[in-house]
C-alpha cells in the first residue's frame, strides 16, 4: 500500500511539474509575461518573447507532449503564428510560420529554476524568407 501511494504521490507532483513547464507555454498563448515573474528560469524568456509577439502577433503554442524525470520536466510544443509585423529586420511577410520547440525544465520547490529551450528557428525563417530553404535530399 505504501508503495502504491507513493507511486500515485509521485504522479501527482510530476502533474505539477508539468504544469509549471507550461508555463512558457500559457505566456505566449495569452501574451501575459507575468506568468514567468516568479520562476528566476525563465529569465531569458521574458526577455525574448515580446520580440515574437511583435512579429507574429497571433503566435499559438500547443504542448504535445511532455516526460518528467524527478526535477526535470521535457516539453515538445508546436508553435503557429502568422509573419505581420516586424521581425529580425525583416518586414511583415503575412506568411504562416509552424515550428517545434523542446524545452527542459528543472522545478525545485515549486518554481521553475532553469529553463532550456530550443526552437527549428532555420524552418521558421524559411518559411518568412529570411533564410533560403534547406536543401533537398537527394535521395529521394
Amino acid at each position: 500500500m505504501k508503495a502504491e501511494r507513493t507511486r500515485k504521490e509521485d504522479s501527482m507532483q510530476d502533474d505539477a511539474r508539468k504544469a509549471l513547464a507550461c508555463l512558457a507555454s500559457e505566456a505566449i498563448n495569452t501574451k501575459d509575461l507575468t506568468l514567468l515573474d516568479a520562476h528566476p528560469g525563465f529569465w531569458e524568456t521574458r526577455q525574448v518573447f515580446p520580440y515574437l509577439f511583435i512579429g507574429f502577433p497571433d503566435i499559438q503554442d500547443t504542448v504535445e507532449q511532455q516526460t518528467c524525470d524527478g526535477e526535470w520536466v521535457t516539453t515538445r510544443t508546436t508553435m503557429r503564428g502568422t509573419h505581420t509585423g516586424p521581425f529580425m529586420g525583416l518586414a511583415a511577410s503575412g506568411k504562416a510560420v509552424t515550428m517545434m520547440t523542446i524545452s527542459l525544465d528543472q522545478i525545485i520547490d515549486g518554481k521553475v529554476v532553469e529553463h532550456f529551450g530550443m526552437a527549428d528557428w532555420a524552418s521558421a525563417l524559411s518559411m518568412i524568407g529570411l533564410i533560403p530553404p534547406a536543401p533537398s535530399d537527394p535521395k529521394k
